[in-house]
């Protein structure tokens, strides 16, 4: 199964990059095959800002890792009760043709990154939105209700992804992968 992280932060070493780490990490022990996309290196221009170009390394990554049917992890700060502006931009300029096929064939598993507390409202919102993308476009994807909110990163997470000593924190971690991971499997072998 395909497995595509979103780290949507515009910050370089961000701790939405420590939550994807983390993530990753805990499926390459599960012998999973993942690929993490740093929105810090993000170069999709705003719509009024100019076309997309999908021959952009970043751009190019971004599009192979969302080609197969699999699972997505879409992680993204919390700024404001809002998610990134990142993660909006790529999905109003992505989510229609000619790539309407990155969000068909999917799991998205949604979570939300604070420093403190927050994390709820942008994770809410994102699925929201992903929500009206694939039931608009009639896609065959699944929102998962398993949202995660990520708080208090930098006391959970260290810069490399490994976790702390944080139990209610690496339970809940570990929860969210678990049942994203299941849903996809189910989900994908229809």
């Amino acid at each position: 199964m395909n497995i595509t992280l979103l780290a949507c932060s515009p910050r370089q070493n961000s701790n939405t990059l420590r939550l994807a780490k983390a993530i990753q990490n805990v499926l390459k022990l599960q012998k999973q095959d993942v690929s993490l996309i740093d929105f810090a290196e993000s170069d999709i221009a705003l719509s009024n800002q100019g076309a997309l170009n999908p021959d952009s390394t970043f751009q190019k990554n971004l599009i192979s890792a969302l080609q197969e049917p699999g699972l997505v992890f879409f992680l993204t700060p919390e700024y404001n009760w809002m998610p990134s502006a990142e993660s909006m931009n790529f999905i109003n300029r992505f989510a229609g043709n000619p790539h309407l096929n990155l969000f068909d064939n999917k799991v998205f598993a949604v979570a939300g990154i604070s420093a403190g507390r927050g994390g709820r409202m942008p994770a809410v919102a994102l699925g929201t939105t992903l929500n009206k993308v694939v039931g608009f476009f009639d896609l065959n994807s699944f929102v998962s209700g398993k949202i995660f909110e990520a708080q208090f990163v930098p006391k959970a997470i260290s810069d490399s992804g490994d976790l702390l000593d944080n139990d209610a924190f690496n339970q809940g971690l570990l929860s969210f992968i678990d049942v994203n991971l299941h849903y996809a499997k189910k989900w994908t072998a229809v």
